[in-house]
């Protein structure tokens, strides 16, 4: 895909109660209330993957659609690469956060792509800096909702994720 913003994305996620749930093939599992951050892939464009994953009706389909059935995005953390780097972040997350086993670790040999913090802005901090560290990163970009009341991401629908992503060096211009 030629051109194409792409890499690899964190959601910073927030579950104001706890919760049990089950996400798709996984058994039921009970989610405490806190701030989760999952690691994911969007080696086919950062647009398309953000617009679903902020998409209110959707076909559940990823571990994390049934997540975010019942918690809210907060942030979203890019990191534009060729590279596949998720599982390197979700491993180097998986010091040091505790983890969802087997959550969107379905296809790879990860404990898991989601993990918990009752500690939101340290757990991002946390983030930045493992992806920052990363020497396949090409910009890191970090994306916040416009708190409008409801705390919807109405700055990030459609045109502004293009924007935002738009901002975001073609892949093979350094």
């Amino acid at each position: 895909m030629s051109g194409a913003r792409k890499g690899s994305y964190i959601l910073l996620v927030s579950l104001a109660e706890g919760s049990t749930i089950k996400a798709g093939s996984l058994p039921h599992s009970y989610f405490l209330a806190g701030s989760y951050a999952y690691v994911g892939s969007a080696m086919g464009g950062f647009k398309p993957r953000l617009e679903r994953h902020l998409r209110a009706n959707k076909k559940l389909h990823w571990h994390i659609d049934y997540l975010l059935e019942r918690a809210g995005i907060t942030s979203i953390i890019l990191c534009q690469t060729e590279a596949r780097v998720e599982c390197v972040i979700a491993q180097a997350l998986s010091g040091q956060f505790e983890c969802v086993p087997g959550f969107g670790a379905s296809d790879c040999r990860c404990p898991s792509h989601l993990f918990l913090s009752a500690d939101g802005r340290q757990m991002e901090q946390t983030i930045l800096a493992i992806v920052n560290s990363l020497p396949a990163a090409k910009r890191i970009h970090r994306l916040h909702p416009d708190y409008s009341g409801e705390g919807e991401w109405l700055s990030l629908r459609l045109a502004q994720i293009t924007e935002h992503c738009s901002h975001l060096p073609s892949h093979g211009s350094g």
